[in-house]
């Protein structure tokens, strides 16, 4: 079993709703790890209607809305989101997600953003 894992060299996805992500591929049932990177905004709103979403600001600055609200985020911070809560994020990101339990795409809810306003 291993205990220690590197980041990733390439993406398991790029440039989806406006982010990019790699697996770390650990072996743990109860939990995903990921870097995420954003350029600019997710084009969606997502609600994570069974697992909490943590996600750890690595590197940049940007902001997430939370239920409407918004959230000043940069290197440091620490934003954790419960299942149900409906968020999305801008600004230039490099994060650290952490899912509680393992995420699959029938536990999310993808609405439409409107960036423009």
């Amino acid at each position: 079993m291993s205990y220690v894992y590197k980041e990733p060299k390439s993406f398991d996805f790029e440039d989806i709703d406006g982010h990019s992500g790699k697996f770390f591929g650990t072996s743990s049932k109860h939990t995903n790890h990921l870097i995420i990177n954003c350029e600019t905004h997710l084009s969606v709103w997502y609600t994570q209607t069974k697992v909490e979403f943590s996600y750890y600001i690595l590197d940049g600055s940007g902001y997430f809305l939370v239920d409407n609200d918004k959230l000043e985020v940069d290197q440091g911070s620490l934003v954790v989101l419960p299942p149900g809560t409906k968020y999305t994020f801008s600004g230039k990101l490099k994060m650290l997600l952490i899912n509680t339990q393992p995420w699959n795409e029938a536990q999310q809810i993808v609405e439409p953003r409107d960036v423009t306003a």
